[in-house]
């Protein structure tokens, strides 16, 4: 099955910044460019520019990934934006095959990707293996010791004065983590700034620090904890889980809309999280792509309120998920009523019951927005929920609802509820 036509915006999302995205729009006239076709997984053309030979684009759409000819070193480049663009406005033609010299580049990757599919079912020297997962471990163990030793610190010195320097106080300590391998932890450090904001921080500062001190615990006693639980300490500690695993699982097929994307920059890598809905099955999935600066784009997802069809294999969270099939076939959103405040926090419960560390916990949550000292978001039982949002999407939230009940999908942390987007009249807002 192949990918439908994006919109422009879609395609000018890839743009690795402004002036690319600029550039590829003044490419995608049908002037400059000859030999365009498009297959369902690909689209293909020949851009004239200033030297004699044209530049050769092609762009597998699954990933999408990108092949030029020119010099740039941008990805993608502005020729492939503006041949994107030419196609998302239907000015490219469909053709039988790919042009030849598009046609040896896609049947490369096709190759390096089995090849590394073979990698992956090859059987693993257990010796080998159980060598690696010993050094990883004597390695994170270190980063531990020194995270036990801050937390102690912390404690003996006084939350006094963090609100006033707190990434200072941090930063060190996050770096030590990721050079233990333990990216995970890093990640937790680096949030804490994030609760030193407004009245009554140093309660959630220390909820966090007491988090912080039960997953380093955990990790000194993984030999003695049940599997599972195990496992969830890995998981928020950092450890990897291959994608070849994951994917070699199985696969849930549903309609899968878009509810949400955030994204985050730490260091120089930006994590983006998509957030799926499964309109058959009810089940959330959240997709991470990351970006090194300087790197290739993002990959291409749906937009927020976009439905896409196909198959996602979850990581042993049961939340994250990878796309382990073509995802085609747009459908109109179609997502299932909210719930009460008191169903939410009780599905919140259970979950952090089986995983104290739970950070991010998706749910459609049904009520009407009033604003009190702070913004909140009150259900038909009259129970409120504070919410964790921008002004812009306040506004856009109350327009949006004009004084109604809406569904609003979010997160829903120990403290607040953050709004993603708001469902109304058949239509799904971002917040």
């Amino acid at each position: 099955m192949g990918v439908d036509r994006w919109t422009r915006d879609q395609v000018l999302e890839l743009a690795p910044d402004v002036s690319s995205a600029r550039a590829g729009e003044k490419l995608s006239a049908p002037a400059p460019w000859s030999g365009i076709g498009t297959t369902p997984t690909a689209v293909w053309g020949q851009c004239q520019g200033s030297g004699k030979r044209p530049y050769q684009t092609v762009v597998e759409l699954a990933e999408p990934a990108y092949k030029c000819s020119c010099p740039s070193r941008k990805f993608p480049c502005k020729h492939a934006l503006g041949l994107l663009l030419l196609w998302a406005d239907g000015g490219v033609p469909d053709a039988q095959e790919p042009a030849d010299f598009a046609a040896t580049w896609l049947d490369s990757r096709s190759e390096r990707r089995a090849q590394a599919v073979d990698r992956a079912a090859a059987p693993k020297d257990p010796e080998r293996s159980a060598r690696t997962a010993a050094q990883r471990t004597e390695t994170v163990a270190g980063g531990i010791a020194e995270l036990r030793l801050w937390l102690l610190d912390q404690v003996h010195a006084g939350l006094s004065g963090m609100d006033g320097d707190a990434y200072s106080r941090v930063d060190p300590l996050a770096r030590r983590l990721v050079d233990a391998k333990a990216p995970g932890l890093a990640t937790r450090v680096r949030r804490l700034p994030q609760t030193v904001v407004g009245a009554g921080w140093p309660d959630r500062l220390l909820r966090e620090l007491g988090l912080l001190w039960m997953l380093a615990e955990a990790h000194t006693r993984l030999d003695a904890l049940p599997d599972e639980i195990a496992a969830t300490v890995r998981r928020h500690v950092g450890y990897p889980v291959a994608s070849a695993d994951v994917l070699a699982g199985p696969a849930i097929d549903d309609a899968w809309t878009a509810l949400g994307r955030t994204e985050t920059v730490e260091e120089n890598v930006t994590t983006r999280r998509t957030w799926l809905h499964g309109q058959e099955t009810g089940r959330w999935a959240v997709i991470l792509d990351f970006k090194v600066r300087g790197g290739p784009s993002l990959p291409r997802r749906p937009a927020v309120g976009a439905t896409e069809v196909g198959p996602l294999a979850f990581h042993p969270d049961g939340l994250r998920a990878l796309v382990a099939g073509d995802m085609a076939g747009r459908r109109p959103a179609v997502v299932r009523a909210g719930v009460t405040c008191e169903r939410a926090r009780a599905d919140r419960a259970r979950r952090c019951a089986a995983d104290p560390w739970v950070v991010d916990h998706p749910v459609l949550l049904a009520g009407t927005p009033a604003h009190s000292d702070t913004p909140h978001l009150v259900d038909r039982d009259g129970l409120a929920v504070p919410l964790r949002v921008t002004d812009e999407a306040w506004w856009t939230l109350l327009a949006v609802s004009g004084g109604s009940e809406v569904v609003v999908a979010g997160l829903l942390d120990a403290t607040a509820f953050v709004p993603l987007s708001v469902l109304a009249h058949d239509k799904v807002v971002a917040l």
